[in-house]
């Protein structure tokens, strides 16, 4: 439920009482315990009001209340959704593509290769990122020293990663080198990395899960939020305007919001689906993924022109190497990994300009692309570069 921004949350809470509906704040539950407090939540309470973003989670037991409180005069209740459910957006690579392909090299991986990252000396100091997804092996080597900040939201302890697919992420936007000496997979490993668990270890999440990594990547300060998840959406819907009201909160707060664009995709069959939510929101950047041969990956979903949902920018997807639960590491193809490497590259841009606003990095990121001779439908304003 998005809120009325010129409402105090307490003055909406006492409103809510009217009609017998009890609304909490996240913070209330989450100063006693660290773990699954969104849940405790709701059960609680009749929903979830997460301050900084104006929005409110109601649970079913409470939603023909919530719609007798939309229907007064000046109700700070505005606008509805439902709950949508969320994927991680990983994908079975289709191959290299026709073209010349880039290979990984004993210095780098193939994807750090492509968008220049190996001749940079930026690396996101101080930049702090935060990796909503299915958690994070901390215990993995290559991570041995850093200070990393968690939290989760979906159940389950300390954030922890038994999927998979949050460590390879993380890896990616904010890991170094494969071991000491190896090739290099990460691209802002001098960024600071705040892990929200909003997926379970099946890869799956709600949009309160994510609503609350978001709520709390702000508390924190944090710069870049990376969601490489996404849910499909039908050719024509329009995007959340909840999610829409939370990326401009966020950008007003200095915070970019970066999303998949999805996988339903199959070129080959000469099928294109459009972008999922929450990266066809126009304030949310959304990335597409790109084959070894800088070609648009099979699966990568694409703007329809219409409604919104368009590609903002793309990046290496298919067959990227980076971390994985257990110390070791693995390939993975999707516009998830797209996504990180863009989240990675939206930090050294923030290293190299402090000073500069989310609206700012946004522009530097589209503006510094490498230009590609593909559909901007499909690749937006082209390959994520570092310049």
């Amino acid at each position: 439920m998005r809120l009325d921004p010129k409402v105090s949350t307490p003055a909406i809470i006492r409103q809510a009482r009217t009609k017998d509906l009890r609304l909490s704040t996240i913070q209330d539950w989450a100063a006693g315990s660290s773990e699954g407090t969104l849940v405790h939540a709701l059960e609680q309470s009749d929903g979830v009001i997460f301050q900084r973003l104006k929005v409110a989670v109601v649970n079913e037991a409470g939603a023909a209340r919530l719609r007798q409180l939309q229907a007064l005069r000046n109700s700070p209740f505005l606008s509805g959704e439902p709950e949508r459910y969320l994927r991680k957006c990983q994908a079975a690579s289709k191959g290299k593509g026709k073209g010349v392909a880039l290979k990984d090299s004993p210095a780098a991986t193939w994807g750090i290769q492509a968008v220049n990252v190996n001749n940079s000396d930026l690396t996101g100091k101080g930049v702090k990122v935060a990796i909503l997804d299915t958690g994070f092996d901390f215990t993995h080597p290559d991570f041995t020293g850093r200070t990393l900040h968690r939290k989760s939201f979906a159940g389950s302890r300390q954030a922890q990663d038994k999927e998979g697919h949050g460590t390879h992420c993380a890896g990616i936007a904010g890991g170094g080198r494969k071991g000491n000496d190896g090739a290099r997979y990460g691209v802002a490993h001098g960024a600071r990395l705040y892990i929200g668990k909003i997926l379970d270890d099946a890869g799956e999440g709600t949009d309160s899960q994510a609503l609350a990594g978001i709520e709390w990547a702000l508390e924190k300060g944090c710069q870049v939020i990376s969601m490489s998840l996404g849910a499909p959406v039908e050719e024509g819907q329009t995007w959340s305007a909840i999610f829409e009201q939370v990326a401009r909160i966020a950008m007003a707060s200095n915070c970019l919001l970066i999303a998949a664009t999805g996988n339903e995709s199959d070129r080959e069959e000469g099928v294109v689906d459009p972008v999922n939510h929450p990266a066809n929101c126009p304030s949310v950047m959304a990335v597409g993924a790109l084959t070894h041969a800088l070609e648009v990956s099979d699966y990568s979903c694409a703007g329809s022109g219409t409604t919104g949902g368009q590609v903002d920018i793309v990046a290496p997807g298919d067959g990227i190497l980076s971390a994985r639960p257990g110390g070791g590491y693995r390939r993975e193809s999707g516009t998830s990994m797209a996504t990180a490497f863009v989240a990675g590259v939206a930090a050294l841009l923030w290293e190299q300009y402090p000073e500069a606003g989310a609206g700012d990095i946004w522009a530097k990121l589209t503006q510094q692309a490498l230009r590609l001779s593909l559909p901007s439908t499909a690749v937006g304003s082209g390959l994520v570069y570092v310049r």
